[in-house]
This record gives structure tokens, C-alpha cells and sequence, in this order.
């Protein structure tokens, strides 16, 4: 008996029916666990090797994920995702030509994947060459995008550069500028700040911030324009909100200056008592900076600091103008760690709590307590009894932390965080940051 063309077999069909979403699919949705239970149900191909990367990535295991991308391009060396991915790590240490070179393969090979325009306009962002970015942002927005958040981010993106032209932040400095008075006041510390002449206004810095936002009251009465609108993120449940981004012709911090500086904006009653805005460490990346606990002051450097058998040197990862930098948890746990002069306590993700045995269902874990911040706050808040953070030198016990919901921050930096450092185990160092050079040093 011959078969009829049409006789499509019954999973066939179910499988269009339904429209079942690809490992990259759930990626792309940050369904992880369900990215990688699909995976492990397919063949082992270099495809399949390189999304396997970037589940580890997702995870935060980049030595694992780079092995992965490797070996996929040992099986083809045309793996467009395995050279996305490489693209990525290299982006995470600031190796910004590897990074360009990574992503633009990956575009040459797969010319009508999103995510490469996206990563691309962040490595050549990296590389000062705001043309290259304008233009690969143009690139993702015509392709369409399904993720709305990014989409976002990047039409907001493209508004400001357009603004700002290709002269984005840039920075006017002495060889040494003298250090800058730091105040500490709540677990914060403020430093002031001149915008276009006016001021001085008190700023938190933060190394916890991606950008550098301003209070909606201080815009108004800076006369600002706003020059478009995007979604911003921060710790604490859902962790969004809308917010309006101006464009300010100069800052001044200390002797530096920094002209066309993009900005955000927040409204929050709690953090407008504090402070009139947030100083973001990510725009005085070019230099090493040290937060001096113990001085009260922001040390500026054009050069490294010299090897110091008292201080710790730890490895970091960049992401959304954040650093990343790993610690063990209760000594078998190891996670990533946002470094945050911005958080009044250390704080842990509720996926790490759980690992320590605290979810919601945890009798006495739920506390009612707010955890504010320029991204909003909201969702349940857990007490982590007995936790020590370890580095390889240091280490800082706690009676008690508390954890929160990551999930939002975690999907905007594209990998897992475990927690945030904050004032609580920063306090007694100084903290200096090497942007890139891709290192946190801690001396007691």
C-alpha cells in the first residue's frame, strides 16, 4: 500500500502544533534548567556543545563554558554560537580585540542572529568606536528582536548615542588627581558632585551601579531635557522600573571631569533622603580606583599599585559595567559575587539560599522586611542564619544575612549572581577596582 504525501506522522504534527521553543528559544527567555533538561535529550553536535556553553556561562562557570565553546569549534570551526560565546568571555575580561574579532565571526556566519548585533555594539562600545556601535545596534533593532527588555535598552541606547555623538563620557584628568573626601553615613559612602557648574550635590558612589542616575528632583531643577526613556535594573524582587535618561554636558568629582554623560534617573523616596544621585565607578573605568574604607577617600591612579604581600588580588569578570568576583559560601558553595560599595549589607540570591538549606518554606525564614534601590523593590525577603563569605586570604563571618530575589539582575548581566558584597564586609579594606586588568584587590 503507498503512502499519501500527506500522511505527516502524529508527533509531527503535534510538535508544529504546540511550536515548541529550541534550547537557543528558552535561552533567549532565561529558562535555563529547561534550556538544559531539552538539551541533554539531543545528539552531540557542535551546536549542541557550544549552547552547553553558554548554559555554564549562564551558570557562571566560564572556565567550564570556554572549554565547552572550544571543543565545539574543534568539531566545526564554523560554530557561529561557540565564537558568540568566546566573544562573551573575552568581553567579561575586557579583552576588547578578541572580543570584536569573536563577535564579528559569529556575524559573519549566522548574519540574522540578534544577540551577536547586541554583544557586538558592546565589545566596539568597549572600544571607544561609538560608530561601530550606533550601527550594530541599528543592526539588532532591524532583525526583530523577541526579548523586549533588551529591545528596550537598545533603542534607548541608539536615542543617546545619537545625543551624545562620538564623544561619549570622556574624561579630563590631572597625571595624579588628589584623592576624593569620601562620607560614610547608613553603610554608604558620599562623595560631592558638580553638574554643569551647580553644586556641590552629595553622590553615593557605586560599584554596583551600571550607570550613573540622578534623582527626578535634582533633573528638574538642573533644567534637564530628557533625551529618552529605557528599563533599569537593581536589586530587589522584580527589580525594574521605567526611567527617563538625560544627557549632562559636565560632571566634576574631585579634579575630574567628565563631559557628555549619560544619565538615569530614580525616584525612590528612601534613596532621594540620601542622596541627590548614584556615582557609578564604571565611568572612571580608564583609572585604577581605590575605595579607601579606612582613609575616607577615593584614590585615582593612571598606574597600577605596586605589589603588596598584604593585600589579595581577586579575579574578576565584567559585566554591565558591574564586577564580578568569586567567594565560597559556608566553605562548598562557590558563587559570583557583584563588588558593591552601593549595598548597606551583603546580601545573597535566594538560588544560594537554597543551596544552604533557606527557601521561603524554611519555618522563621521570612522576614518583612523592604529592600530598596534605584531598580525598585519588591518580593519576599529570607534570614540566613551562620554564613561565611571566603576569599583565598580573607574571609567575613556573619550571624545572620539576608536574601533576596536576583533573578531580574541576573538576566541583565546574562549570568548567575549569587550575591552582593556590600558595606558589611567592605568596610575594614580598601578596595581597589582595575577595570581592566579584570581584578578587585582587597588590603586590610
Amino acid at each position: 500500500m503507498s503512502s499519501s504525501p500527506l500522511a505527516i506522522p502524529l508527533i509531527v504534527l503535534m510538535a508544529l502544533a504546540l511550536q515548541l521553543p529550541s534550547v537557543a528559544d528558552l535561552l533567549t527567555q532565561d529558562e535555563v534548567q529547561q534550556a538544559e533538561a531539552l538539551l541533554d535529550k539531543q545528539p552531540r553536535t557542535a551546536e549542541s556543545v557550544a549552547l552547553r556553553g553558554e548554559i555554564e556561562y549562564r551558570k557562571g562557570n566560564f572556565d567550564r563554558a570556554g572549554a565547552l565553546y572550544k571543543e565545539a569549534l574543534g568539531m566545526n570551526a564554523k560554530t557561529a554560537r561557540a565564537h558568540y560565546g568566546l566573544g562573551k568571555l573575552a568581553i567579561g575580561k575586557l579583552k576588547t580585540k578578541q572580543a570584536i574579532q569573536e563577535m564579528m565571526r559569529a556575524i559573519e556566519l549566522d548574519p540574522k542572529e540578534p544577540l551577536y548585533r547586541f554583544y557586538a555594539s558592546e565589545a566596539w562600545a568597549l572600544e571607544k568606536n561609538y560608530a561601530e556601535q550606533r550601527k550594530q545596534i541599528e543592526e539588532y533593532i532591524a532583525l526583530n528582536p523577541s526579548d523586549p527588555d533588551r529591545l528596550a535598552e537598545a533603542k534607548a541606547g541608539l536615542e543617546m548615542l545619537k545625543a551624545l555623538g562620538n564623544d561619549v563620557a570622556s574624561v579630563d584628568a590631572p597625571q595624579n588627581p588628589a584623592p576624593i573626601p569620601l562620607r560614610k553615613s547608613l553603610n554608604l559612602v558620599f562623595a560631592r558632585v558638580m553638574i554643569n557648574g551647580r553644586g556641590p550635590y552629595e553622590f553615593a558612589v557605586d560599584t554596583g551601579a551600571s550607570q550613573i542616575v540622578l534623582s527626578e528632583k535634582l533633573a528638574g531643577d538642573l533644567g534637564l531635557t530628557p533625551v529618552t526613556s529605557t528599563i533599569m535594573h537593581g536589586v530587589g524582587g522584580g527589580g525594574k522600573i521605567d526611567t527617563k535618561l538625560y544627557s549632562v554636558k559636565e560632571m566634576t568629582i574631585g579634579d575630574v571631569k567628565i563631559k557628555n554623560v549619560p544619565v538615569g534617573t530614580f525616584n525612590d523616596p528612601l534613596v532621594t533622603q540620601l542622596a541627590d544621585g548614584i556615582f557609578s565607578t564604571a565611568v572612571l573605568s580608564d583609572f585604577i580606583l581605590t575605595v579607601n574604607y579606612p582613609g575616607n577617600q577615593l584614590e585615582i591612579s593612571r598606574k597600577r599599585p605596586a605589589a603588596n604581600p598584604a593585600s589579595e588580588v581577586l579575579p574578576a569578570w565584567y559585566f554591565s559595567n558591574l564586577l564580578l568576583v568569586p567567594v565560597q559560601v559556608n566553605g562548598q558553595h562557590r558563587g559570583n559575587f557583584i563588588v558593591d560599595t552601593g549595598a548597606v549589607t551583603t546580601v545573597i540570591s535566594h538560588n544560594m539560599a537554597a543551596t544552604l538549606g533557606v527557601d521561603e518554606k524554611t519555618p522563621g525564614a521570612k522576614i518583612d522586611l523592604g529592600i530598596a534601590g534605584v531598580g525598585g523593590f519588591e518580593g519576599v525577603v529570607l534570614r540566613v542564619p551562620n554564613v561565611t563569605f571566603k576569599t583565598a586570604k580573607n574571609s567575613e563571618t556573619f550571624p545572620q544575612v539576608v536574601s533576596i530575589n536576583l533573578k531580574e539582575m541576573s538576566k541583565m548581566i546574562g549570568t548567575e549572581v549569587a550575591g552582593v558584597i556590600g558595606f558589611d564586609f567592605l568596610d575594614e579594606y580598601k578596595l581597589t577596582l582595575d577595570y581592566y586588568a579584570a581584578e578587585v584587590r582587597l588590603t586590610k
